[in-house]
């Protein structure tokens, strides 16, 4: 009866440690990204060159919105090449909200996501 409650308390005791390593390899994980990714930001900021837009059209495909001095620049982007598509006049240009640093960012809307997957669970529910 004792050897029975003593191997118990060593499987709740391997269970709690094993949730305790990987809480700590998550710990790890998370900040480690959070270091390599402000280093990267920090290193691809420049003062004469920003991304100001980028549109994701397929796989490893896109178009970029350049902005390289004064010139805007559109470029075609896939996973081999990069192609210059045209130059802009800074007129024509509607240039999105810019946090400090230059870089815009752009939130997916997870409103828009679920109500469109909800929109589609409600639709094959009838069926």
């Amino acid at each position: 009866m004792v050897f029975c409650l003593l191997t118990g308390m060593g499987g709740i005791a391997e269970l709690l440690s094993a949730l305790l390593i990987f809480a700590f390899v998550l710990l790890v994980t998370y900040l480690t990204t959070r270091f390599v990714g402000a280093y990267e930001k920090q290193k691809m900021t420049g003062r004469n060159l920003t991304v100001v837009e980028s549109l994701r059209l397929s796989g490893g495909k896109s178009i970029d919105l350049v902005k390289a001095g004064d010139k805007y620049i559109v470029l075609g982007e896939s996973r081999d090449s990069v192609s210059f598509l045209c130059e802009l006049d800074e007129g024509s240009v509607t240039v999105p909200p810019e946090t400090a640093s230059g870089a815009v960012i752009q939130k997916p809307d997870f409103r828009k996501f679920l109500e469109k997957a909800g929109d589609k669970f409600h639709r094959n529910d009838g069926k």
